[in-house]
């Protein structure tokens, strides 16, 4: 950060948009509600293994998640036609986020043999289903829009352009 409030980017923050508010005040209030929640829960939530997990999952989504967010962003802009791109986001985009949905079904958290009636379904049978679905919208809308695309120019033929302004010509006396 540089600039005159580099030294204090809270008073920084405080002096943003109006609009900021709209989002900053319900966020604090759900954070605060969470946090009074798990520290009156008593017994009821083990705290380690909580802190074990908050802070796993955001080592997980800054070392891992992220990284590969901006990886595939970064080919994505590199070797995808840019009337596909929309497309192959949005199917990367759904198909991460159910993965991350159904990944405890998946794993098989929650799974006691002496009740059949927990997770009884072919949950990563479906989730494969699920993309494979998702990956094949997001091709036929990429190939969609690439077809139906303006196409650039060739280089041998280039667009014809207006005429100079004539010049006024040497004064003729």
């Amino acid at each position: 950060m540089s600039g005159p409030d580099a030294a204090r980017p809270v008073a920084s923050a405080l002096r943003g948009p109006w609009w900021r508010w709209l989002f900053l005040l319900p966020g604090l209030a759900a954070v605060a509600y969470g946090t009074v929640g798990l520290l009156g829960a008593g017994g009821r939530v083990p705290l380690l293994p909580w802190a074990t997990w908050f802070v796993g999952s955001a080592l997980v989504h800054d070392l891992l998640i992220a990284p590969l967010w901006m990886a595939g962003g970064w080919l994505v802009a590199r070797f995808a036609p840019r009337a596909a791109r929309p497309a192959v986001v949005t199917g990367a985009l759904v198909s991460g986020v159910l993965v991350l949905v159904a990944l405890p079904f998946v794993l098989g958290y929650g799974y006691e043999p002496t009740n059949p009636s927990f997770l009884p379904r072919g949950y990563g049978r479906n989730l494969l289903v699920l993309v494979a679905a998702v990956l094949a919208a997001s091709v036929v809308w990429a190939v969609v829009a690439v077809r139906r695309a303006p196409s650039s120019p060739e280089p041998s033929s280039p667009e014809p352009s207006s005429p100079e302004p004539l010049s006024p010509g040497p004064p003729s006396s």
